[in-house]
């Protein structure tokens, strides 16, 4: 059975959309499914999903390079509004590559679609598979360390001012090692950084270090980025800054329902730097509070174990 699902946006829509993955193959264990990545030409998300997850997927996968129309207006209760995703914004030739299939999927996140697909998505919604590639060299030869991505490209909507990552990182360093994710061209967003104790640099383009790097970290600390959603295939506390949230646990359910899943897990922008410090210290002290990260302190007083004393 040959299933087609279209897949759009960057890295976090197509990790976001493979979550659903082992929910359609529930349905269809028979089924071989192919991707149509909607990224206007990139195809490292698309590359990314077939070496991460190859049992997935055994057809070839396809890049759609252009869409019909740079821009594309539609109509809802908001009025109208600029939406090129939109699939009906894809030329006639790549639909019909698309739908020749037996079974068709519009997984674009954005587009909620998927909630009235047919197989059992819901199970899935916080379900994040374990990538099928293992890896062998750890990059980082150490027992713990805090994983952190805060800086994503000049302008971008979600960085966080860098006085504030300097002051954050540098405490952090006094808790645990911090490893810190960049690409070689935003290196000096850090260079304040440099001589800090307990901080390592990464400097990578390759997702897959970053999978490997999540996979043996301690916790997870970034911005609203798609490098977020990696550290949750390795069942990580993965907190991330979001200007969604208005304060701790506090999201907008149209971003709960797509790209911010885990309430308990996002903290707004420039967060008191105490009230994170305090967080991870506790997750390091404590496993019960990566359940529960919003209890300041004496978890025990509220998670009755009882040891014997």
């Amino acid at each position: 059975m040959n299933i087609n699902v279209r897949m759009e946006g960057g890295l976090g829509d197509h990790l976001l959309a493979n979550r659903f993955i082992p929910a359609i193959l529930d349905k269809y264990p028979q089924g071989k499914i192919k991707i149509f990545s909607d990224t206007e030409g990139n195809n490292k998300s698309l590359q990314m999903l077939l070496d991460m997850f190859k049992s997935f997927y055994e057809r070839d996968g396809e890049v759609i390079n252009e869409r019909q129309n740079k821009s594309f207006e539609i109509s809802t209760r908001f009025g109208k509004e600029n939406y090129p995703a939109h699939i009906r914004n894809q030329k006639s030739k790549t639909l019909e590559k698309m739908m020749d299939c037996d079974k068709f999927y519009d997984l674009h996140i954005d587009g909620l679609n998927w909630i009235n697909h047919d197989y059992d998505w819901l199970r899935y919604f916080y379900h994040f598979p374990k990538p099928h590639r293992i890896f062998t060299n750890q990059i980082i030869n150490d027992d713990k360390y805090i994983l952190a991505h805060l800086y994503s490209r000049p302008n971008s909507p979600y960085n966080l001012n860098r006085s504030y990552v300097v002051k954050l990182v540098d405490s952090l360093s006094n808790i645990s090692k911090i490893v810190i994710i960049c690409e070689s061209k935003y290196i000096e967003f850090y260079r304040e950084l440099f001589t800090k104790k307990n901080v390592i640099f990464n400097v990578t383009d390759d997702i897959k270090n970053i999978f490997n790097l999540a996979s043996n970290c301690t916790g997870f600390l970034g911005i609203d980025s798609g490098i977020r959603y990696i550290p949750y295939h390795y069942g990580k506390p993965t907190f991330v800054f979001s200007s969604y949230c208005s304060e701790n646990n506090n999201v907008v359910y149209s971003h709960l329902i797509r790209w911010l899943i885990y309430r308990q897990y996002v903290l707004p922008i420039n967060t008191n730097i105490e009230s994170v410090i305090n967080i991870f210290s506790n997750i390091l002290s404590n496993n019960a509070y990566k359940l529960f990260p919003e209890i300041p302190s004496n978890i025990n007083n509220y998670i009755v174990n009882r040891e014997l004393t």
